[in-house]
């Protein structure tokens, strides 16, 4: 796969001791994944940072605040990847998926020319604690360390469905500490893109993932939940834990939503306030966001505003309906 062009932020040389994260995200997103990135200088001050950001497109406001970022961290490097725009676009998306789920195979692949093993996270988490015991971890003997998934993909339905074998204990995607090594000698990004290439799944890349480690037998650490900790803002709500380093927001409703009222809204915002991004507004996306975003500006008592979202989600839904029957 082709890299269209790369920039570098921040620390110019390369540092071997340095942590290297990745991160896959499309333009909306970077705001999202830069609280992201100041949860984790924030709890690892002594800890070097590489974070490589692949990504097809970013705005020049948000490369102002990666800039910003470096400069308050003068030990921080800060890579982005840009891909070309029609990449992947042969691959099947279903639900509120975008092609940035993909990155994370370009990005693994691309990186196993120059490094042994790299820490993929999901932007749409935020780090709580050290990562020490995460970052030291050996992955010399194994193809990846992550969590069991929690989900319903690990019910018994989905494995029978989609080829796994019975006994194989699913993985979450989200945090994934990958041997580089394995992944380059194994040809990894090639055998997922064949799989997806074969059929549709639900979960595309974490099924493809998944499937290469059932199907080939290679060795997979299951590492605590602490480190990808599963929380649901909507619905009902468990207790915060104490020893949680990595949070992930899982589910519909997000913390950076203006319309979120959830008590974990604070905990989020309490990072997107010291970092770049902190005058980030949230803009919704289809017509029922526009009525969620109304009544949040209700609340605050901003009736002009919330007139406006609730005039502009009367008209999206009667055109994002009228599409949908079309």
């Amino acid at each position: 796969m082709k890299i269209e062009r790369q920039k570098i932020f921040g620390r110019k040389a390369h540092e071997p001791s340095a942590a290297n994260i990745v991160f896959g995200v499309d333009a909306p997103f970077v705001p999202i994944m830069g609280v992201c990135m100041t949860s984790i200088l924030k709890n690892n001050p002594a800890q070097k940072f590489t974070f490589h950001v692949f990504l097809d497109a970013i705005t020049p406001p948000d490369e102002m605040k990666i800039a910003e970022l470096c400069k308050q961290s003068p030990d921080l490097q800060i890579i982005l990847y840009f891909l070309p725009p029609d990449i992947y676009n042969e691959l099947y998306l279903e639900g509120d998926y975008t092609k940035a789920i993909f990155y994370r195979i370009l990005a693994a692949d691309y990186l196993a020319q120059s490094l042994d093993k790299i820490l993929y996270m999901d932007s749409d988490m935020i780090c709580l604690k050290p990562m020490d015991e995460l970052i030291n971890l050996s992955v010399k003997e194994i193809f990846v360390a992550a969590i069991a998934d929690p989900g319903v993909v690990n019910r018994q339905i989905h494995k029978k469905n989609f080829g796994f074998s019975k006994e194989y204990l699913y993985f979450n995607s989200g945090l994934m500490y990958l041997n580089l090594d394995w992944w380059r000698e194994e040809k990894v990004s090639a055998q997922m893109l064949n799989i997806m290439s074969i059929r549709e799944y639900p979960f595309p890349d974490q099924d493809a993932i998944n499937l290469v480690a059932d199907l080939n037998d290679y060795p997979v650490k299951y590492l605590p939940d602490k480190f990808n900790h599963f929380f649901r803002v909507d619905g009902v709500e468990q207790p915060m834990r104490d020893d949680v380093v990595i949070q992930h927001f899982t589910g519909q409703l997000k913390p950076w939503f203006p319309w979120c009222e959830s008590p974990l809204k604070k905990i989020y915002d309490s990072y997107k306030e010291i970092s770049p991004w902190h005058d980030f507004i949230y803009q919704p996306r289809n017509y029922q966001e526009h009525r969620l975003m109304g009544r949040a500006c209700r609340r605050e008592g901003k009736w002009l505003e919330a007139l406006k979202w609730y005039w502009s989600y009367l008209k999206r839904r009667r055109v994002e309906k009228k599409s949908k029957r079309g």
